[in-house]
């Protein structure tokens, strides 16, 4: 959707377009596992005070950048607060935390958004905590898992995954058609990497200069310029570059936005 930025908060969207930040007058949500993908942006989460509509949101979807939701599945049953989307498959994939009247916990994609479910195995990541998923914009069959314990790579359907990184903690990924951009904490640091999906070797990428305490948490790129990036960190400092890292812009401050 465009080259905007857009990110989801407890209380709504808001967009930056390169300039300034816009917010949005209705469906201020508390929105979980936002994600954006090239027609519509999938998500799930709780209702705003006062909403009328059921709590939890489960699955849900916007094709006009949240004026309106379409509710498509375990509506009043889910939150998921892992949730990825294919930018140009549509395929979702979720990782469930609790058990609901059709899913098990587990990870589990649709490619009919919602109407049916297939479960995946999840074989083979070696760590107790995830960071984040993120799936492949055009190939159905991929997903990647950020854990404490390193970065994973799924080429089928998520039933087996295979280790990219060294065994560093990896808060975050963010999967582009060839290569995937992802943060992590180190001895040395808070750090941001470009890894061809294919290969064990990765480019660092040049960041602000961010505290130790102040890890990347959250990535995106444009799918059409992959130059274009934001990166979001714990204490909510967000900043965006047109060049690869080589020059960021900082557009909001533990939260305040500039």
């Amino acid at each position: 959707m465009e080259n905007d930025l857009y990110v989801a908060t407890h209380e709504g969207i808001i967009k930056h377009d390169g300039q300034n930040w816009y917010t949005t007058t209705g469906n201020n949500h508390d929105y979980m596992g936002f994600t954006m993908t090239k027609d519509a942006f999938y998500s799930s989460g709780h209702p705003a005070e006062g909403s009328n509509l059921k709590d939890p949101l489960g699955l849900i979807k916007s094709t006009d950048k949240g004026k309106t939701l379409d509710r498509l599945a375990l509506y009043g049953e889910s939150d998921f607060h892992y949730l990825t989307a294919g930018y140009d498959s549509d395929t979702i994939y979720v990782i469930n935390q609790e058990s609901n009247s059709e899913l098990k916990t587990g990870m589990y994609y649709t490619r009919d958004e919602g109407k049916t479910w297939e479960s995946s195995k999840f074989s083979g990541i070696e760590s107790d905590s995830i960071g984040s998923i993120s799936a492949h914009p055009k190939k159905k069959e991929m997903i990647a898992v950020s854990t404490r314990d390193g970065l994973y790579l799924s080429k089928d359907n998520g039933n087996n995954f295979e280790l990219m990184t060294d065994t560093f903690m990896v808060p975050a990924v963010f999967l582009l058609k060839d290569a995937m951009i992802y943060s992590t904490i180190e001895d040395k640091g808070i750090h941001l990497y470009h890894q061809n999906i294919n290969e064990k070797e990765a480019a660092e990428i040049q960041i602000p200069k961010i505290s130790d305490k102040n890890p990347i948490m959250f990535i995106a790129a444009s799918h059409e310029k992959p130059e274009q990036m934001a990166i979001i960190t714990y204490a909510n400092d967000i900043y965006i570059t047109n060049d690869s890292g080589n020059n960021w812009k900082q557009v909001a401050k533990e939260g305040k936005l500039e």
